[in-house]
């Protein structure tokens, strides 16, 4: 099995069509992501590779809350936290902490990082509190902004814990799954093998759910003209029922996406 998975590998995999080109080339160009190209394409995956199912769940049992005390109706009542997306996407920030620590990160560890490491302040700490300041200066009460900052962080930790664990668990079933931010953030790839590009999401109609539904672009919109080209796959998860836990794909979903994985080798 694969045991690390650099930039160029993305690349060589999914940036081989006139889409996908552009889109990597605008991102290139992009004046904003001056300083995170730098350090996404320098990025090498490993960490991930040698987790085990125990040290997955024992950081979703050690990790701290990671929305806090924050109510959904206040963590999502602030519009412009909302929708923010700082320079470099989460999916860059927990990748490069992971690789940090040379282990999964519970917040607690996720937040050290981004407040006490240069790099980590410079990734998320400094813009969050910017935006806060900004949305405050706006007339957004202090406290509800800081609610609505820790609510997007949050969720975003808990997802990125739910992808490590979906594909620690199907490298376990066999599949010999790669993941890499790059292919995250520009072409919506959780993880691949050699044929199949992977979704992982929670239903949400606001963002992407089922096949046409939401505005976030899709994998298979993106990588639609790769030749010769590649298959899809999207598990996807009702939302969450019990707040403040970390909501992970059934065991009986996993087995059968390894079947569906194995079966295309």
């Amino acid at each position: 099995m694969v045991h690390e998975t650099s930039a160029e590998d993305v690349l060589r995999h999914f940036c081989r069509s006139p889409g996908t080109r552009d889109i990597f080339e605008a991102w290139k160009s992009d004046e904003r992501r001056r300083l995170v190209i730098p350090v996404v394409l320098g990025h090498r995956v490993r960490t991930v590779y040698r987790l085990g199912r125990e040290d997955v769940i024992d950081v979703c049992r050690r990790t701290e809350h990671a929305l806090g005390r924050v109510a959904r109706r206040d963590g999502e009542a602030v519009r412009p936290i909302v929708d923010w997306h700082p320079d470099f996407a989460f999916t860059h920030m927990f990748h490069v902490c992971m690789e940090r620590l040379g282990a999964l990160p519970t917040y607690q560890d996720f937040r050290n990082f981004s407040e006490s490491e240069s790099l980590g302040r410079y990734m998320l700490a400094n813009p969050a509190r910017a935006k806060v300041h900004e949305t405050v200066a706006a007339g957004v009460p202090e406290a509800l902004a800081r609610d609505a900052m820790r609510w997007r962080v949050g969720n975003a930790y808990y997802s990125f814990l739910r992808e490590v664990y979906t594909i620690t668990e199907l490298r376990i079933r066999g599949v010999d799954l790669q993941v890499h931010p790059l292919a995250d953030a520009l072409f919506r790839v959780d993880c691949w093998t050699d044929r199949t590009a992977m979704s992982l999401r929670v239903g949400n109609s606001k963002f992407r759910k089922g096949a046409t539904q939401g505005r976030k672009a899709s994998a298979a919109r993106i990588l639609a003209d790769l030749r010769p080209p590649v298959e899809f796959l999207d598990i996807e998860l009702r939302p969450a029922s019990k707040f403040g836990s970390v909501h992970l794909p059934a065991h009986e979903k996993l087995d059968a996406t390894a079947a569906t994985l194995l079966g295309r080798r």
